[in-house]
């Protein structure tokens, strides 16, 4: 595994002036190195952040570290993901042709996707997307991406806050991992970040989240303000579940 170099404060000439207590600086290259050893089958991930500020952009970044990845689209039309490769389907099970690759043991990224315009559209898209996570929570060895988890959970909405939910807290067993990703943690189930070995957030200076996030981390909360508060726009604060391990910095390279 990469080791960061050991030091407690940040210097100037890492990352834009900032200084940061048990922060490690990582450029994204040796992140992903450190990442594809440290994520285990089985450990969830809770990105959070305002829309627009690079969460899509981690999130396909450590995804391309999975073989059999299926995305959640509530929003339709995700560009970072079909730009990266996931590939729409419209049931689940998949079609024969990518049930075959991945019986050969090819990877497969699929995207759960579609309008939302009318009712009878948001029901079969809900309906989709619950026998995707069903199928995926039965099979095991998939990466569920639940993206704007937050509206993906409202009843009023999507309603799939049970399935993901069981899925964060049974899943693990059987070696399936879950990526959410949302904008608050009072907008979801508290397992959204209770059950993650990683909570990953952008820059931010709500303390209702922070503290929120350092109930779930175990960390003080003062301490994630502060590394917070001085993150560079599109950087991220990468929070192991271990509170023994230093938290790391990190930006995730544009989607090509």
């Amino acid at each position: 595994m990469p080791r960061f170099a050991a030091r407690r404060t940040v210097s100037e000439t890492d990352w834009a002036g900032t200084q940061v207590r048990r922060v490690e600086p990582a450029p994204w290259p040796l992140f992903l190195r450190w990442w594809e050893d440290v994520w285990e089958p089985g450990q969830h991930v809770a990105l959070i952040g305002p829309t627009g500020q690079g969460k899509s952009t981690f999130a396909v970044g450590v995804l391309r570290l999975r073989k059999w990845v299926i995305a959640l689209d509530a929003k339709g039309g995700d560009d970072t993901l079909a730009a990266s490769g996931f590939k729409p389907i419209k049931a689940w099970p998949p079609p024969s042709k990518i049930r075959d690759e991945i019986a050969e043991g090819k990877p497969a990224r699929l995207i759960m996707t579609g309008t939302t315009r009318t009712k009878r559209d948001m029901g079969k898209l809900v309906a989709l997307m619950h026998e995707a996570i069903e199928g995926a929570r039965a099979e095991g060895g998939w990466t569920v991406y639940a993206d704007e988890f937050q509206i993906l959970a409202d009843r009023r909405m999507f309603g799939l806050d049970v399935p993901v939910e069981q899925m964060l807290i049974s899943a693990r067993s059987a070696g399936s991992s879950v990526v959410t990703s949302f904008q608050a943690p009072a907008w979801v189930p508290k397992a959204g970040t209770r059950q993650a070995s990683f909570i990953v957030m952008l820059k931010t200076g709500d303390v209702g989240m922070i503290q929120k996030v350092s109930e779930a981390s175990g960390r003080s909360w003062q301490e994630l303000r502060d590394a917070l508060g001085e993150l560079p726009k599109y950087y991220v604060l990468v929070i192991p579940q271990d509170i023994h391990a230093p938290m790391v910095c990190t930006k995730a390279d544009k989607v090509a």
